[in-house]
């Protein structure tokens, strides 16, 4: 069931080719995990996927939790216009669920997220994609933790358009 929800969601996602002068357009699309705390570059992003060779069917294969063989410990975003799912949320986080309220202005789409793991919670945010399209941040404000509630900001990296859906 899920499967078949998560393939006529994803369906719908079109690659948006953003060129100088244009208007921008929310990114979406599957997108390669960046495992570090700061914003990578154009070049560390290239450096990963050569590194990684991400694909949307090994993207697939982690989101049903079955990693293939011989892969890095790699992990992936879907985002669609209505949902934001990830390779790696444990049960109980707040980065997976329900995208609404969604207004781009330039590069940035502010959201607001309703997890599915807490309902009646909002936490907004913001994704940012960069001018050239490699780079792609998501922001989510006032996450809950044990300490206090804190933003956190996660990067991803484009890959391959011939491999995007």
């Amino acid at each position: 069931m899920l499967s078949l929800r998560l393939r006529s969601q994803l369906a719908g996602i079109a690659i948006v080719l953003v060129s100088e002068g244009a208007a921008i357009a929310m990114p979406t699309g599957v997108f390669l995990l960046h495992p570090g705390n700061t914003a990578p570059s154009g070049a560390d992003c290239r450096s990963l996927s050569a590194r990684v060779r991400p694909s949307v069917k090994k993207a697939e294969a982690w989101y049903w939790g079955r990693a293939p063989f011989g892969s890095e410990m790699e992990f992936y975003l879907f985002l669609s216009k209505t949902r934001m799912e990830t390779t790696f949320s444990a049960e109980g986080d707040y980065d997976t669920g329900e995208l609404r309220n969604l207004q781009t202005r330039g590069d940035k789409t502010t959201f607001e997220l309703v997890p599915d793991d807490h309902p009646s919670q909002v936490v907004s945010g913001w994704i940012e994609q960069s001018r050239d399209g490699s780079v792609l941040s998501v922001t989510l404000h006032d996450v809950p933790t044990i300490a206090a509630e804190t933003d956190r900001t996660t990067y991803y990296c484009s890959f391959d358009a011939g491999t995007q859906i």
